[in-house]
């Protein structure tokens, strides 16, 4: 793949302001801007990142202004990190600026599009590869299913690579039980198992899809499919129980199931990263989550 030369992010939040540092990092001469929701933001992005191209995108409003429009157009690199309208189950890019993408394909080379692995609903703990069935009944999941079939359509119809990645459960700085002020409870009884995923290991991700060449596999210009997960799929409790040994603190065991911790159930599953990491000789800095909160650990407190 011809490397970047100007890449755009759309959606400059957790996930994507780390994304730009990193390909600023890997990539230095090149041209990078995104988008955020409000002033606010922007400026606070700005703060600590001057180099940076930053839009406004406002989906009341029509998305991108004509600035963020004349940038977007000359971009090779999109990635898209928002999700999906659920109400309306199109990608929110997509659906106030497909005309630009259409004037952007003679620039434009590859999509990354962050997706979620919660789109494999249910599997009964066992594990799941890219060619597993897609089982999720939630409103969000099938959202995500749909936007990864209109950027499939917006490849197919312009010979644009598009890879999907289907992240896990995203932690990283101020983000998981490691930085939580209050005490954790463990639920013993909770045996399903919970994907996730280092964000920097998602930057590492999509700098190995830009970076290297092709897999011999590939059909033409069509992407692929990643599980963007670590190694071991484990749960929830076993993740505090590491975290509060770091710290040398005791979290509380949970004896009444009307305390239990209320999430989205996106199903109970293990998903394998084997194809990324062969594809692209992917290396983690965080193969499992011993390795991520050690990580963390080091370099934040």
């Amino acid at each position: 793949m011809i490397p970047p030369s100007h890449v755009f992010i759309s959606g400059l939040g957790y996930c994507g302001i780390r994304i730009a540092n990193s390909f600023r990092e890997a990539f230095p001469n090149i041209i990078i801007s995104g988008s955020t929701r409000s002033a606010e933001k922007r400026d606070a992005i700005l703060e600590c990142n001057d180099w940076l191209n930053v839009f406004l995108f406002n989906t009341s409003t029509g998305g991108l202004d004509k600035d963020g429009i004349a940038n977007l157009k000359k971009t090779s690199h999109l990635i898209e990190t928002i999700a999906p309208f659920v109400n309306k189950s199109r990608d929110p890019l997509l659906a106030l600026h497909g005309n630009v993408i259409h004037e952007t394909c003679n620039n434009l080379q590859w999509v990354g599009y962050l997706s979620s692995t919660g789109v494999y609903g249910d599997h009964n703990g066992e594990w799941v590869t890219e060619n597993s069935k897609i089982l999720c009944t939630d409103e969000k999941s099938l959202a995500r299913i749909n936007a990864e079939n209109e950027w499939r359509l917006i490849e197919q119809k312009y010979n644009i690579t598009v890879d999907v990645f289907r992240c896990g459960g995203i932690y990283g700085p101020g983000r998981g039980p490691l930085f939580n002020k209050e005490q954790e409870r463990i639920d013993e009884s909770d045996k399903k198992y919970v994907n996730r995923i280092l964000v920097n290991d998602i930057c590492g991700a999509l700098l190995s899809s830009v970076s290297s060449r092709r897999p011999p596999n590939y059909n033409g210009s069509a992407g692929r499919v990643y599980n963007l997960v670590d190694n071991e799929p484990a749960p929830r409790s076993k993740i505090v129980m590491e975290s509060y040994r770091l710290l040398n603190k005791t979290y509380a065991v949970l004896k009444n199931q009307h305390e239990k911790r209320t999430s989205r159930n996106t199903g109970n599953k293990r998903c394998s990263n084997t194809r990324l990491k062969q594809e692209y000789g992917w290396q983690l800095i965080a193969p499992t989550y011993r390795e991520g909160l050690a990580f963390l650990h080091r370099n934040e407190f």
